[in-house]
């Protein structure tokens, strides 16, 4: 995990489209507001932190229920850094080892891999340097495990949806160039969590998108 954190935070300045200077570990993202309001972080609420209310996950980072995860392009280059290494988002670039999207022989991406992809994005915004032994943010408070948790469960309960389709098969060409597979997804059988009030906020909003087209 800590080698891909390393990895990300190497390229986050061209992903996010900021000096990559804010994304080195030790550096005080406190004092970068333009950082930390993608994530709609306010101090000393990091316990209630919810991660629909993180600007970075809509287009131009405006807030609306409706278009939730519709600014994919950050996501699907921060799991294919997870899966296809750092280099890969420089195409004329050559990594020495194979990518784990080629050891792993994915084709698609799972809920639990976007939902990762979302936890490092929030990570990677936030001033927190490192996480204590339950997923907690060390700065922040922030527990990442739930937002994990939070994310794997919308788009494990909406994959049908056709706002979550589109935008996972815009994820899945972009990370892997098209050739997309649909993949046995074995979340489901776990996916039956408390689901929080964000959560059915944001699926209702989906659901009356869905009654007015």
């Amino acid at each position: 995990r800590s080698s891909f954190i390393n990895g990300l935070r190497s390229v986050a300045g061209s992903i996010f489209n900021m000096p990559n200077e804010y994304f080195m570990s030790k550096y005080d993202r406190k004092s970068v507001p333009q950082v930390t309001d993608l994530i709609g972080w306010e101090a000393g609420k990091g316990k209630v932190f919810d991660v629909f209310k993180a600007p970075i996950l809509y287009p131009d980072n405006v807030i609306n229920e409706k278009r939730v995860f519709k600014n994919w392009m950050v996501l699907a280059k921060v799991v294919k850094v997870a899966v296809c290494g750092k280099m890969s988002l420089f195409p004329k670039a050559r990594s020495g080892l194979p990518p784990y999207a080629k050891i792993w022989q994915l084709t698609s991406c799972t809920p639990g891999l976007i939902a990762f992809g979302v936890t490092s994005i929030i990570f990677i915004l936030s001033p927190d340097q490192e996480f204590s032994g339950d997923g907690i943010g060390a700065i922040l408070l922030i527990s990442y495990h739930s937002v994990f948790r939070t994310v794997k469960k919308f788009f494990v309960v909406k994959r049908g949806h056709e706002h979550v389709k589109n935008i996972v098969q815009q994820i899945n060409d972009y990370i892997f160039d098209g050739t997309t597979k649909t993949q046995p997804d074995c979340s489901l059988d776990t996916a039956v969590e408390d689901i929080t009030d964000s959560l059915d906020r944001v699926m209702a909003a989906l659901d009356a998108e869905s009654d007015s087209d």
